[in-house]
C-alpha cells in the first residue's frame, strides 16, 4: 500500500530569508515586498521587468525601482546583468560606517555655528544606511511611514534617501519634515526636488520647530491667497503662481496693504506704458507710492499731469511718472 500526506498549499513552498522579516519588514513598503517575494518564487527562472511587472500589476520603472532596494540592502546582487539571491546572507547593519553617513561632522558643526553651509550637497544615502537608521530610531521609522501616507504611494529609495539627507544633513526635526511634506502635499507639490529646495530654505532660515513651521506656513499660504487675490484683480488668467508671483503679492497685499483699486490702477498706468503686464513695473510703482503714504487712487490722479503744471519738492527730487515710466530700472520683466 502507499502512504502519502497532502499538505495541500504546503506542498509547494519556497524560502525566505530571516533577514527580510528581521529587518527589512518595518522599512520596505509594499511594492517592494510584492517584488521580493514574487522573485523568491520565481528563482531561477528567466523573465524581463515588463514581465515581471505585468504580474504584478505594476510599471515596469517601479519594479526596477523596487529590485534596486533588496540590491542595495544587499539581499540581492548582480552579476553580468542577472540578478540572483546573494550568495553570503546580508547581515545586519552594526556600527555606522563612515561612507555612509550622509554628513560629515565639520559640516554639522558649521550649521550650529551660524556659518554659510557648504556648496556642495553630500551623496545621499544608500537603501542599507537607511534601513539600520530606521531600525536604531523611532521617529525615523515614523518619517518614513508618514511620507508613505502623505504621498498616497510607497516613498522611492531617493525619496527616502532624501528625506534622510534633509534630516540629517539639514538638520530639521522629523515632526518639522512632516509638516513641510503636508504643506506640499496641499498645494499639490509633492515631488521631491521641491521638497528638498524648500526644506534647505527653511533650514537657513532656522525653521526647526512646530511653532516655526505653522508660522511660516501660514505666511506662506497668506502669499498663495494674495497671489489669487492678485489674478483676479488684473483679470489674469488663473494659474499656479510662482515663487516670484507669490512674494510680490505678499508684499503688495498683505505687508503693504493695498487695497484692490491702487493695484488695479497700478496695473493701468503698466499696461498704457508698456502695453503688457510686467510684474517688475508694477512692483516698482507700488513700492514707490508706499514709499509715499499713498493709499487713495485720488493720490496718484495728478501724476500724469504736465511737468510745468507740477509743485517742485523743496527739498529735492520731482516725482514725475512720465519720467518714471521710462526708468530702464523697472523695465525689467520679471
Amino acid at each position: 500500500m502507499n502512504y502519502s500526506v497532502n499538505l495541500g498549499i504546503w506542498n509547494s513552498v519556497f524560502a525566505v530569508p530571516c533577514d527580510i522579516v528581521d529587518n527589512h519588514l518595518r522599512l520596505a513598503g509594499a511594492a517592494q515586498l510584492k517584488v521580493i517575494l514574487w522573485f523568491l518564487r520565481h528563482s531561477g527562472e528567466s523573465f524581463t521587468d515588463e514581465e515581471a511587472a505585468s504580474a504584478l500589476g505594476m510599471q515596469p520603472a517601479d519594479f526596477r525601482d523596487s529590485m534596486q532596494y533588496w540590491v542595495q540592502t544587499g539581499i540581492l546582487s548582480v552579476k553580468g546583468g542577472v540578478i540572483t539571491p546573494a550568495t553570503v546572507p546580508a547581515e545586519k547593519p552594526s556600527a555606522p560606517v563612515e561612507a555612509d553617513q550622509p554628513a560629515e561632522p565639520d559640516k554639522k558643526a558649521k550649521r550650529e555655528s551660524g556659518k554659510s553651509r557648504a556648496l556642495s550637497r553630500p551623496e545621499k544615502p544608500d537603501a542599507k544606511y537607511i534601513a539600520r537608521r530606521v531600525t536604531e530610531d523611532k521617529s525615523i521609522e515614523y518619517l518614513m511611514q508618514s511620507a508613505d501616507e502623505i504621498f498616497g504611494r510607497m516613498s522611492s529609495n531617493n525619496d527616502r534617501a532624501t528625506l534622510m539627507l534633509i534630516h540629517e544633513y539639514d538638520g530639521l526635526p522629523v515632526e518639522v519634515i512632516i509638516m513641510l511634506l503636508q504643506y506640499a502635499n496641499s498645494i499639490g507639490k509633492c515631488n521631491m526636488k521641491y521638497i528638498e529646495k524648500m526644506a534647505i530654505s527653511w533650514a537657513e532660515e532656522e525653521i526647526n520647530t512646530l511653532e516655526k513651521a505653522d508660522k511660516k506656513i501660514k505666511r506662506m499660504s497668506g502669499g498663495r491667497e494674495a497671489a489669487r487675490k492678485v489674478q483676479k484683480i488684473f483679470g489674469l488668467e488663473e494659474h499656479s503662481p510662482s515663487e516670484k508671483e507669490i512674494k510680490n503679492a505678499d508684499r503688495w497685499v498683505n505687508e503693504w496693504s493695498f487695497s484692490p483699486d491702487m493695484l488695479r490702477k497700478a496695473y493701468e498706468i503698466c499696461i498704457d506704458a508698456k502695453s503688457k503686464y510686467l510684474p517688475g513695473y508694477v512692483d516698482s510703482i507700488l513700492s514707490r507710492w508706499h514709499d509715499l503714504g499713498y493709499t487713495l487712487t485720488s493720490q496718484v490722479t495728478d501724476e500724469r499731469k504736465p511737468k510745468s503744471n507740477r509743485k517742485k519738492e523743496s527739498f529735492g527730487a520731482t516725482y514725475d511718472i512720465n519720467e518714471y515710466e521710462q526708468s530702464s530700472v523697472i523695465d525689467e520683466e520679471w
